[in-house]
């Protein structure tokens, strides 16, 4: 079985989030994690 990536452990005060969809700051679109080949997109947020 092939070994996942591993994300880094979050900065202190921060943590992940995983969804299946983001917007792209760039275009305003919905990009589903589905269509890049992910599960989930990992997202950074404030604890």
């Amino acid at each position: 079985m092939p070994k996942k990536p591993s994300l880094p452990p979050p900065p202190p005060g921060m943590k992940y989030i995983f969804r299946a969809w983001r917007r792209d700051p760039k275009t305003g679109a919905v990009q589903y994690a589905r269509t890049f080949g992910f599960r989930a997109w990992p997202i950074l947020v404030p604890a």
